[in-house]
């Protein structure tokens, strides 16, 4: 009888004890759902911040400029202009004025430069500049795409004008959402003396969503899905910067 009663209350420790480790695993899978909603209903609480704004955002090249082209033949025109699109989407739903430089495959020269290419990429790059300055922006927003021939580099990244520092703010933020959102590749906001970033007169970034020249993000870049997730972590950054959000610290890799 006593062997009995101790198999039994060995069986039910066993079931509790796995009960215990399926109930942790579950948490555990659901975490980082939980902290996703988490987040997305804190931006969703701030997103009053960008009501009213003036928001230009930018699908970078177009037209007879693709940009950089994927193994696949992807075309980095395409994906910013679709990433671009997804963006406006949530601004305007948070009640921002959006304006888009382009809004299908063209650039933004002018006729008398078609047949001269440098020209044409200049006018281009003014043309882009001169919509942020004739609506009086409060935020210029970039897309673009990277590549480079060490198909091995990967992740996002925000570039910022080195004397803005507004536009430093910003960026960093953007990147936090990027990191908690993507995941962590070891990139961080980078100051470049870009035209556009220098010449639009308020606060600018470009973010470059990830490499093309990467296999498995030039994938990611292509999936609608992924790319709704790149467009919100721009949109909570700048939800973030518009609600006085200080400028947060490069991670300790």
């Amino acid at each position: 009888m006593r062997g009995f009663i101790f198999l039994r209350v060995f069986r039910l420790k066993r079931q509790v004890f796995w009960a215990l480790v399926l109930a942790l695993l579950f948490a555990g899978a659901l975490y980082p759902y939980y902290v996703s909603y988490r987040e997305r209903q804190a931006i969703e609480a701030l997103s009053w911040s960008v009501a009213g704004k003036v928001i230009v955002v930018d699908p970078g090249h177009g037209g007879i400029d693709p940009g950089c082209v994927g193994k696949s033949g992807v075309q980095e025109k395409d994906i910013n202009l679709e990433l671009a699109r997804r963006l406006a989407v949530f601004f305007n739903q948070a009640g921002a004025r959006v304006i888009l430089t382009r809004e299908g495959d063209y650039d933004l020269s002018d006729e008398k430069y078609r047949a001269q290419l440098n020209l044409r990429q200049k006018d281009d790059l003014e043309a882009r500049v001169e919509i942020a300055r004739k609506y009086q922006a409060d935020l210029f927003i970039s897309i673009h795409v990277n590549a480079i021939s060490l198909s091995d580099c990967w992740g996002a990244q925000v570039f910022y004008h080195p004397q803005s520092r507004e536009g430093k703010r910003l960026a960093a933020l953007i990147q936090r959402e990027l990191i908690k959102t993507v995941g962590e590749s070891y990139r961080w906001i980078k100051p470049e003396d870009f035209f556009v970033l220098r010449s639009v007169g308020c606060p600018a970034v470009i973010v470059e969503a990830g490499f093309i020249s990467h296999p498995r993000e030039e994938t990611l870049l292509q999936d609608p899905v992924y790319q709704n997730k790149l467009a919100w972590c721009v949109y909570a950054g700048v939800v973030r910067y518009f609600s006085g959000e200080p400028e947060p610290r490069e991670p300790d890799y």
